[in-house]
């Protein structure tokens, strides 16, 4: 499985979906804060980016530990 990954000012992300970002709009074109972020929420996300009109929903992967112990 590929997993689609971006880089945001030095911090890496997995994309876990992307949605168009009139999903989110109130009647008035501003974005419904609540319901996105419970999107986010319910998806286990931490980051929302924006590219071409759409949500990224993504999740910081996180730098890897080795123990050579």
């Amino acid at each position: 499985m590929n997993k689609e990954l971006i880089n945001k000012d030095g911090v890496l992300y997995e994309i876990l979906s992307e949605i168009p970002a009139h999903m989110f709009a109130n009647k008035d074109k501003t974005i419904n804060q609540q319901v996105l972020g419970m999107y986010v929420n319910d998806n286990k996300a931490d980051r929302v980016l924006q590219r071409e009109g759409k949500f990224l929903i993504c999740k910081q992967i996180e730098e890897a530990i080795i123990d050579n112990g």
